[in-house]
């Protein structure tokens, strides 16, 4: 988390240096991301933004297939970030001044999405997966611990007696301004609304559509209503 805030400062820092002068942001990024040890393998026609202004470290980015887009807000931080997608038509979307930490994006078969609200921060070791033409989507201003999980579907097929599959993938969709705390897992079909909190520890498997509460447990429940949180310790 303090390797988090020291980015944040170094921007706030930063901005008040440059003022008028957005190059100087954009001279800093680019020898940034040169000695960053980044890499990027494509195979097939795809579309890759990147906003000059944004700092990449150790990040890599594998796509296999066509017509992928992968976007990449403006002052953003990543540090060993790993994309990797293998299919077509699939989406990656980062936004403005969102900060990853030791994330992996995982995209397997065709049209899903992976949308990461602006000022979003995610600390570390943290696995997004996103399978089966389905949604992650994580909306504004989030916070995310550490050693936390998203899987929109289970990889592999469960089966009745007579063959039929009953394992389907499901969107995931994470509000505005939602902390999840350390070791939580989400599931397919989960749904936490805005400003709300995620206990350490819980696993979230289906739609929560109240705002403003706490989630805790296996499988996790509302133990708390009518809450907000902050950044800053007050």
């Amino acid at each position: 988390m303090e390797v988090i805030k020291n980015i944040m400062k170094i921007f706030a820092i930063g901005k008040k240096l440059v003022g008028k002068y957005p190059c100087l942001i954009r001279l800093g990024s680019l020898i940034y991301n040169i000695i960053g040890f980044n890499k990027t393998r494509l195979k097939g026609e795809n579309n890759i933004v990147y906003f000059k202004s944004s700092f990449l470290k150790k990040t890599t980015t594998d796509i296999f297939g066509d017509n992928n887009t992968v976007r990449l807000g403006d002052k953003c931080f990543l540090n060993n970030v790993k994309v990797y997608i293998n299919g077509n038509n699939n989406k990656v979307i980062v936004g403005n001044r969102v900060a990853l930490l030791n994330t992996e994006i995982y995209i397997e078969d065709d049209n899903n999405e992976v949308i990461i609200g602006d000022k979003t921060t995610i600390f570390g070791n943290t696995h997004l997966a996103c399978i089966e033409g389905k949604r992650i989507i994580i909306g504004n201003d989030c916070m995310f611990s550490s050693d936390i999980v998203f899987r929109t579907g289970d990889s592999h097929s469960i089966i009745t007696r007579n063959g039929i599959r009953v394992n389907e993938s499901k969107d995931i969709i994470i509000g505005n301004h939602v902390w999840i705390g350390n070791k939580v897992i989400i599931t397919k079909g989960a749904y936490v609304c805005d400003n709300s909190i995620v206990g350490t520890g819980a696993i979230v498997t289906k739609h929560f559509n109240e705002e403003g509460v706490v989630l805790a447990g296996n499988p996790a429940k509302i133990i708390k209503k009518n809450i907000n949180w902050l950044r800053e310790r007050i």
